[in-house]
């Protein structure tokens, strides 16, 4: 009777794992073509905003298993784009970005959480740029098109934690102390 019971337990137990292990997944997603990362600060007390022409991210979410979430995200940063060539000339140099010695920027979160109205979510997550590595929050607004979905993303980043743009550049009244960033991804099913 007694191996009769832990066999019906382990049989129990093998079809419960089998039958959550899919839920426990979150849904992985391909960034499409027309997704755009830009950011945005103030120089010499004037808004001014550019994009990252070249980035990639791997996705994986499920509205209805949030924590289950991963973002990874790679920039180009040589990629920034503000539409003024002298400020598109100094941004990858030493002062700024420094893409000699740290050509890319990476993103890596997850822990999902709902935040707000259905569909916000707040991520938590670590952005490595310049060679430092910082917590970096975003929130995340997560929409199903079909069968496609838009994820668009927001987060504030204090530049001189991650030493860019000191020195001279490190005042608020030369450039502003926090760069917010935001993402309009466009997602298929895969990835």
């Amino acid at each position: 009777m007694k191996r009769l019971q832990i066999r019906s337990t382990a049989a129990f137990a093998m079809l419960l794992a089998t039958l959550l292990a899919p839920a426990a997944q979150a849904q992985s997603w391909a960034l499409q073509p027309g997704s755009t990362l830009g950011f945005g600060t103030t120089f010499e007390g004037a808004r001014f905003s550019g994009q990252f022409r070249r980035f990639t991210a791997v996705i994986a979410f499920d509205p209805a298993q949030p924590q289950t979430c991963t973002l990874q995200a790679s920039i180009q940063l040589a990629s920034a784009d503000t539409d003024n060539a002298t400020r598109d000339k100094m941004l990858p140099t030493a002062d700024f970005f420094d893409v000699a010695h740290f050509p890319q920027a990476h993103y890596q979160g997850g822990q999902c959480q709902p935040d707000g109205p259905a569909g916000s979510y707040r991520a938590q997550g670590t952005l490595t740029l310049r060679g430092v590595s910082k917590p970096v929050p975003l929130s995340l607004r997560f929409s199903m098109q079909g069968k496609s979905a838009l994820l668009t993303l927001d987060a504030t980043v204090p530049r001189l934690a991650f030493d860019v743009g000191g020195g001279q550049w490190a005042s608020a009244s030369a450039i502003g102390l926090d760069v917010t960033v935001h993402g309009v991804l466009k997602l298929a099913p895969g990835g």
